[in-house]
């Protein structure tokens, strides 16, 4: 499912120059549904369709959470950190409030169970001076890793908007960032939440504090379809982690159903 890159200024010049590509939807009943509101974001490259929900979120940045496990995950298979999916790092005993952190664990499970413990650990090993290089070389948000060394991605300066997002998302799909395409398909890999003969939806969702009454929700990935792929981002604040958690999947999973991208 390769296709033509394009830069996706698009998304952040006037509407005006590309408006026979872009829409501002209406989605609002989407995310009421579920008592939130926030952005969604979509773009479709082989005509440069752009889909957009309150386009003047999703120029907004915010930590990312746990969506940076996915260059996080790039970043340590790269540096030889994380030979592959079947190593595995030793849970070291302490207690985590999520269970499925109280244990022993591979990228994948990192990965699927959004494992702070694991991903502090490789952050250890990498150092900033290489996050520096490599969010530069991936123009990833604001490229900024200031902040708590093993965790600057939940509690630190780095920023990046929905826009952000699909673009990367994009450059990573399509193998135009700088690591090997062995890194790029064993994360591609980890990220597969549904498939069928129809489509394959991947992506990943995070969360993280804005403040002491306020969360940052995520659900950023990509659609592949037989005819082309669709790359998308989704956030909202919320101030209830636990209740709005399930809603960052079902609400991205609505919406392509409402454009019908998805039965």
């Amino acid at each position: 499912m390769k296709h033509t890159f394009l830069p996706l200024l698009l998304l952040t010049i006037p509407c005006a120059a590309f408006s026979q590509h872009i829409r501002t939807e209406d989605l609002s009943a989407e995310f009421e549904k579920y008592s939130v509101n926030g952005c969604f974001v979509l773009f479709s490259p082989p005509d440069s369709t752009v889909i957009r929900y309150n386009p003047g979120l999703c120029d907004t940045g915010y930590i990312p959470a746990s969506t940076f496990k996915i260059p996080n995950s790039l970043i340590a298979l790269e540096e030889g950190i994380i030979k592959d999916t079947s190593a595995v790092t030793r849970w070291d005993g302490h207690h985590w409030p999520v269970d499925s952190w109280n244990r022993d664990q591979t990228l994948t499970s990192a990965v699927k169970y959004s494992c702070v413990w694991y991903f502090s650990k490789l952050a250890k090993k990498i150092g900033v001076r290489k996050y520096r290089h490599y969010l530069e070389a991936f123009d990833y948000g604001n490229k900024d890793p200031e902040g708590q060394p093993e965790r600057f991605w939940l509690a630190g300066k780095l920023r990046i908007s929905a826009n952000q997002q699909v673009r990367f998302l994009e450059r990573f799909y399509d193998y135009r960032l700088p690591v090997s395409k062995r890194s790029a398909d064993i994360v591609k890999d980890i990220l597969v939440l549904e498939s069928n003969g129809s489509y394959r939806l991947s992506g990943k969702t995070g969360g993280g504090m804005l403040n002491d009454s306020a969360y940052i929700m995520w659900f950023v990935g990509y659609l592949e379809k037989p005819a082309r792929t669709y790359f998308f981002a989704l956030n909202f604040i919320s101030g209830d982690f636990e209740k709005t958690s399930p809603a960052r999947f079902k609400i991205t999973r609505d919406i392509l159903v409402k454009l019908g991208l998805l039965d």
